[in-house]
């Protein structure tokens, strides 16, 4: 198996960026319960809580 190198920087950059967009996952969440003034339904608030923990996990591994 081949392995790529990455950079520091670069790995440190990505991390940032999943972080940035978990971020994004929550806050559309969040502001789609506002903005439409109801309830939102189960299958889509369990998909956004696991595609946020997802991206956390995600930028935690590439941080490592």
């Amino acid at each position: 198996m081949v392995k790529v190198k990455i950079s520091n920087a670069f790995r440190v950059r990505l991390s940032e960026k999943l972080m940035d967009l978990g971020n994004f996952v929550a806050a559309g969440l969040v502001i789609g319960q506002l903005v439409t003034n109801t309830q939102i339904s189960q299958g889509i608030l369990i998909g956004g809580i696991i595609g946020t923990v997802i991206l956390y996990i995600a930028a935690y591994i590439v941080s490592l």
